[in-house]
């Protein structure tokens, strides 16, 4: 979540190993996560009509999010799915689970770009700031379909667009500034448009009936400008693998820079509050 999308990864390594580098982050962080996303979550669910005793699939969903709110609010009749590429990060969520006394959730080792469940397995699906990192989002969209019950739902949460993310943005120009990383490569949008235009077009060409999509605001917060740095370092994989290889003297840099560019984010108190849009999208089988 806010990270950079678009700086070069490593070598061949494949999406796993990356997310895997990060998810001690990611389990670092997950109270800053989630107190900004939770309403991100809630609003997925609501759209979603997550109801007791329903069968729900979470693809992509990192350490358990949102998959452990909506196995809350399935309850014990109910029964969750939560996949993701990285087996770290859901070792996280399993200990998180158990942490929280939830057992009706069961997490599994998947490509989301690989889904193979059979028809009509789930009620529901969520896909939260997944489906469109995905190299065909239209398949996934018809895929997830498929995976529905008549009647079932999806709900999902995309970017918004250009300047959604501040503190991704910012921290991809300054990586290339102090890395001296080459300019990005023009690259066509996985969906033409208009992200909420593109999203509800693409879900009801996949054959998704009653498509709303609405824009949902989330703030990410830090006491301070060297912890939001920290943040940044911690759950980029992109970011993590970068610095592997870099001197001490351009690590320095790179936070001193990046603290800078915080500026305009800093309260009267020293504290970070960096605000997002997200659209959250819903569509029925």
């Amino acid at each position: 979540m806010n990270t950079p999308s678009h700086v070069p990864a490593p070598g061949e390594e494949g999406q796993g190993e990356q997310w895997d580098r990060v998810a001690a982050g990611w389990e670092k962080w997950w109270r800053t996560i989630e107190n900004a996303a939770r309403c991100v979550s809630e609003r997925m669910l609501e759209l979603a009509e997550v109801e007791p005793g329903q069968r729900v699939l979470d693809i992509a969903t990192g350490i358990g999010e949102p998959a452990l709110l909506a196995a809350s609010r399935v309850g014990p009749a109910g029964r969750v799915v939560a996949t993701d590429v990285s087996s770290r990060m859901l070792d996280i969520a399993r200990e998180r689970a158990a942490r929280a006394g939830i057992s009706n959730v069961e997490f599994r080792q998947a490509d989301a770009a690989r889904m193979d469940f059979p028809d009509g397995s789930f009620d529901a699906v969520l896909c939260r700031w997944g489906v469109m990192s995905l190299p065909d989002p239209p398949g996934a969209l018809a895929t997830i379909r498929r995976m529905l019950v008549p009647g079932g739902a999806f709900a999902t949460a995309v970017w918004a667009g250009a300047g959604s993310r501040p503190l991704a943005d910012l921290a991809e120009a300054v990586a290339r500034e102090t890395f001296g990383l080459p300019a990005p490569r023009p690259q066509a949008p996985s969906l033409p448009g208009p992200a909420q235009d593109a999203l509800e077009k693409a879900m009801i060409h996949a054959g998704f009936a009653d498509v709303r999509a609405e824009p949902v605001e989330l703030t990410l917060e830090w006491a301070s400008t060297d912890e939001c740095t920290q943040y940044v370092l911690d759950v980029s994989p992109d970011l993590a693998a970068l610095f592997l290889d870099r001197p001490s003297g351009q690590r320095t840099e790179y936070r001193r820079r990046l603290a800078e560019g915080l500026r305009p984010y800093l309260s009267a108190d020293g504290s970070v509050r960096i605000p997002n849009t997200t659209i959250c999208a819903a569509g029925r089988r």
